[in-house]
């Protein structure tokens, strides 16, 4: 596994990560906004640590088709995550358990960054039509590595 995250990291810009997933790696300065929005978490939720914050770009299922194509290619540099200033807490009944994130501002970047990328494959545009950016910044899970995307 750790031959195929280098073959990717080889191929894909710096800040774009395949680890099941394509995502994005926030540049310091985000961190750095992201963090002062995490003051304002609840006293029960866990913070993440840097190296967990990340924008999920598109999952595993979409990419699985294209991971040979993709390897051989260079990918357009990724937009940077632009942060809005709200926390928003998630509850999910079923799994039992709460997250707290921050919606990018610039959702239609990031979904035509997706959508390049597909169409340099030739892959569905849009293939996650309904996908919220954001970063999640804690849960309350019981585990400080587990957070809901």
């Amino acid at each position: 596994m750790k031959l195929l995250i280098e073959n990717w990291r080889r191929f894909l810009n710096e800040e774009v990560k395949l680890q099941g997933i394509l995502k994005l790696t926030p540049t310091p300065e985000v961190v750095a906004q992201a963090k002062n929005i995490m003051q304002t978490l609840p006293p029960e939720a866990i913070p993440l640590p840097d190296e967990k914050l990340h924008v999920t770009l598109a999952h595993q299922s979409v990419l699985k088709p294209f991971r040979k194509q993709l390897k051989t290619m260079e990918l357009p540099e990724p937009p940077e995550a632009i942060l809005g200033s709200e926390l928003e807490e998630k509850v999910d009944e079923e799994l039992g358990r709460k997250s707290w994130s921050v919606e990018l501002v610039n959702q239609d970047d990031m979904r035509a960054y997706v959508n390049q990328i597909m169409e340099l494959v030739g892959g569905p545009l849009d293939p996650e039509p309904n996908r919220r950016f954001h970063i999640s910044l804690a849960n309350l899970t019981g585990n400080p590595g587990d957070s809901v995307r």
